[in-house]
């Protein structure tokens, strides 16, 4: 019906009313909706009786959103600039072609786990210590900084974003200051 009508009206421009070009060329170019009156059909298009008169057009279509990234990498930018909050990420606007999709949670239906796991927002301090207790052979300060800083097997799950350990902190004594403990508490499993 579409294809129909901007035929016919392109024809109807060319040979009629070219003062209404201006209008509807803007009205295709912003995708609106418009509506148009004009007086009856010329004899010049044969298929259409004399008496024929277009009253309205809609000329628009339903664009269907496609993410300019994949939802990893989308996740790896947002998390990489380091926001705490959604509405710090809303908020947030980056010039250029980089810019994270506003509207993940549309965008990435399928994927979607939450603005915390998106985001990459550290567990709170209960959940992030139970975490960090269960990453094998890792017991020291310095076993732990270096899964951040190696690209080893060890350091595996911190740097896979479908693992939790990956919303870990890099420096636990610096985020939980009010519940830290040590590095024995945050490490070792109670026995």
């Amino acid at each position: 019906m579409r294809r129909f009508c901007r035929l016919l009206l392109s024809h109807y421009l060319v040979i009629i009313n070219i003062t209404h070009l201006p209008r509807i060329v803007l009205s295709l170019l912003r995708d609106e909706t418009t509506t148009f009156v004009f007086p009856a059909v010329p004899k010049i298009i044969p298929s259409l009786s004399q008496s024929t008169t277009i009253v309205s057009m809609s000329m628009t279509t339903q664009k269907k959103k496609v993410p300019l990234y994949s939802f990893d990498e989308a996740r790896k930018m947002a998390r990489n600039h380091g926001f705490e909050s959604q509405q710090e990420f809303l908020s947030y606007e980056c010039p250029g072609a980089y810019q994270v999709p506003k509207n993940p949670h549309e965008l990435y239906k399928e994927q979607w786990k939450g603005w915390d796991d998106f985001l990459g927002i550290c567990w709170n301090f209960e959940k992030a210590r139970d975490i960090a207790r269960t990453i094998p052979n890792i017991s020291t300060q310095q076993e732990y900084l270096h899964l951040f800083t190696a690209n080893n097997d060890k350091s595996s799950a911190v740097k896979d974003d479908n693992h939790p350990a990956s919303r870990l902190p890099y420096r636990p004594d610096l985020k939980y200051k009010t519940e830290w403990l040590g590095w024995d508490d945050w490490l070792l499993p109670c026995k």
